[in-house]
């Protein structure tokens, strides 16, 4: 690292536009029939994204290099989608410290693009390390965790679809309160490349 500042980088699948309006109505519901929203810092609707392989504090000047690598790995992998919903907490509900909606992957393939991504970005984990897929909703403000509001055992969120074709590089706003992310790079799945007609 130089003097300058580092910036600290992730990748993600971002939600799509229905997806993110339904699960924000069905998250404001909860929230409005909770007791306990104090304890919790809800993130905000626009940054709710799937995680695939957090890279971490890099040079200022690394995601042009980052981005390119990306797109190059996932440029093989086709366009699918996978199930989504359901509420649950990390690690337990005793004792909570991430809330979450859930994110299937039934045949592994989001798993296999985050193992692309990581390895593609230097972020890559252990191959056989199962993927926690999820959308992060809010976080304990104490570090030890919360215990989940009773009510929300009950909360229905939309049973929805989560559609994968690409996968973008942001940026956490760490100098921002509270964090924000910001998108830097997109990089689609199976670029086609069609040819010019000619004239």
């Amino acid at each position: 690292m130089t003097d300058a500042p580092g910036i600290r980088l992730f990748v993600a699948v971002p939600l799509g536009e229905l997806l993110r309006a339904e699960l924000a109505d069905a998250v404001a519901d909860l929230r409005a029939a909770s007791h306990t929203n104090g304890e919790w810092r809800w993130m905000e609707p626009a940054d709710w994204h799937v995680t695939l392989a957090f890279i971490g504090w890099v040079e200022p000047g690394a995601p042009s290099g980052l981005a390119a690598a990306l797109s190059s790995s996932v440029a093989g992998h086709a366009p699918f989608w996978v199930d989504t919903g359901g509420l649950g907490a990390f690690p337990g509900h005793a004792r909570a410290r991430v809330l979450w909606y859930g994110v299937a992957d039934p045949d592994g393939r989001l798993a296999d693009l985050a193992w692309a991504a990581g390895t593609a970005t230097g972020a890559a984990q252990d191959r056989d390390r199962q993927l926690h897929a999820h959308v992060t909703l809010a976080r304990s403000r104490d570090r030890r965790g919360t215990a989940p509001d009773p009510t929300w055992s009950d909360a229905r969120l939309p049973a929805g679809r989560l559609d994968v074709d690409r996968v973008i590089l942001y940026r956490s706003r760490v100098d921002r309160v509270p964090v924000r992310y910001e998108a830097l790079a997109e990089a689609p799945l199976a670029a086609v490349v069609r040819p010019v007609a000619a004239t």
